[in-house]
């Protein structure tokens, strides 16, 4: 298994200001998701193009908030959650590890951004029969109501890795001429690839881009240690005495990295002396 792996995000402007251009790389940090949770093939490709998804939604994410999506899919049964923070760390969840080969996914997105404990926002999008970039680009026409279009590219290489995961948000700004967005979709529909990777070299259509953000998005997991033994205090002194007698340990799997604490009756009796007595 791999270390923490970094990919990377970019914000721009085109065509005079009049384009807001996002644009998100993550092959790395999708194979990091599909090592920890064992994914198959299919598995695969969905939870990379929801990370990147998710990815895509987070430019107004700063500081200390959070911005979490929540794919819950009825056909085929499936479930992920993706979370990516205003420091630029990110992990996800993806269930079950094997799918069957199809793309189209009936279920709903529901968005949101947090501060702390605190919801800030939240959103809600059907997935009709259709695609993740498909239930994306439904968000943010009904939930964000921004005249925007999406392209999510993930990709297996011949030996089964996570070849591509990158996405493209565009966005009209204020000034901008709806005809012309129009065409820039249209091209942006027939050449994804090509047009992000133009993005990496500062052009988009042939002519430079305004940088107005760059940094690395990496996937790490928040769980340690130290909030396990909180969790597992918490719990209070009778349910550990019965975790002791009755299990002999205890093992807590962290639901987004898959990372296993064990703990032995030592340990635990150690947690279970830091409780005063009732």
């Amino acid at each position: 298994m791999s270390n923490w792996t970094s990919g990377r995000i970019r914000v721009a402007l085109a065509r005079g200001g009049t384009l807001r251009l996002l644009s998100v790389s993550l092959p790395g940090p999708a194979q990091e998701l599909a090592d920890r949770h064992e994914l198959g093939p299919v598995a695969r490709r969905r939870a990379a193009e929801g990370l990147v998804a998710t990815a895509l939604l987070s430019a107004h994410v700063k500081g200390d908030e959070r911005l979490t999506a929540d794919f819950q899919v009825s056909d085929p049964a499936c479930s992920a959650v993706f979370e990516i923070n205003g420091d630029g760390t990110l992990r996800g969840r993806f269930r079950p590890s094997e799918l069957p080969e199809t793309d189209r996914l009936n279920g709903y997105l529901r968005v949101s951004k947090s501060l702390g404990r605190k919801e800030l926002y939240a959103g809600i999008a059907e997935v009709r029969g259709e695609t993740i970039e498909a239930a994306l680009q439904r968000f943010l026409a009904e939930s964000q109501q921004v005249d925007a279009h999406v392209r999510v590219v993930a990709d297996l290489g011949d030996d089964g890795a996570v070849e591509y995961a990158d996405g493209l948000l565009i966005e009209r700004l204020p000034g901008g001429d709806p005809e012309e967005f129009s065409a820039v979709v249209t091209t942006l529909d027939t050449s994804a690839r090509r047009i992000l990777d133009e993005l990496m070299l500062g052009r988009f259509l042939g002519a430079p881009v305004e940088l107005i953000g760059d940094g690395p998005l990496v996937f790490r997991c928040g769980c340690s240690r130290e909030k396990v033994s909180a969790m597992i205090r918490s719990l209070g002194r009778d349910e550990i005495a019965s975790m002791i007698a009755e299990q002999g340990g205890a093992e807590v799997v962290c639901h987004y990295c898959n990372e296993a604490y064990r703990y032995d009756v030592a340990e635990l009796e150690g947690i279970r002396g830091t409780i005063g007595e009732a």
